[in-house]
């Protein structure tokens, strides 16, 4: 009983990190497009309870225009494609997306300050409501250039009032890759 109580312990090592009373998922099961809600308390309501996530390049309205979700998200772009956010919040300002290449111990954004000289920055998106825009409106973009960023895996780290309160695993390709691939296609590859 012993030797399996250990073997367990082990297993949900592997699968799990854990920060005092945060869980953050490891890579093995980090999802892309997922929402990974970190520092909730029991019942507490995120500040964003789920999101869009949009570009300008290469894939149909369908695609591009998913519902808001917290799983599904779009999470698939080019290097050089304008990433926009469309964030279903209470909060009109204070939220902020922090572009990283991807980290296997995502417990790293809670650990450490966050700022644009940390290992792995890339990119800082403030979002902020227009007041006078029609709904559904973006609340701010970025984009990776192509000669300063490789195609690969990259976390959007979510805060709010400077405090992490999300991440998502991303995964960009190369400017024009995914250009002539159908939805299914690229569903596909969200899931990969």
């Amino acid at each position: 009983m012993k030797r399996m109580t250990l073997c367990f312990i082990a297993v949900l090592a592997l699968s799990l990190t854990v920060i005092g009373n945060i869980t953050v998922q490891a890579q093995e099961t980090m999802v892309l497009g997922k929402l990974n809600f970190v520092n909730l308390k029991e019942g507490e309501k995120p500040i964003m309870e789920s999101l869009t996530v949009a570009g300008n390049r290469c894939v149909s309205e369908a695609f591009n225009a998913k519902p808001y979700a917290t799983e599904g998200i779009r999470s698939i772009f080019e290097l050089d494609e304008w990433v926009e956010f469309y964030p279903n919040t209470h909060a009109e300002t204070g939220i902020k997306v922090m572009v990283f290449q991807h980290k296997n111990d995502q417990g790293f954004y809670l650990k450490n300050a966050l700022n644009d000289e940390t290992d792995g920055y890339c990119q800082t998106c403030e979002l902020n409501k227009d007041p006078d825009a029609e709904e559904p409106c973006s609340w701010g973009s970025f984009y990776l250039h192509p000669e300063e960023w490789n195609p690969g895996y990259y976390d959007f780290v979510f805060l709010y009032k400077n405090k992490v309160f999300a991440t998502m695993l991303t995964k960009f390709y190369k400017p024009d890759e995914l250009l002539n691939k159908s939805d299914a296609e690229l569903e596909k590859l969200m899931k990969k």
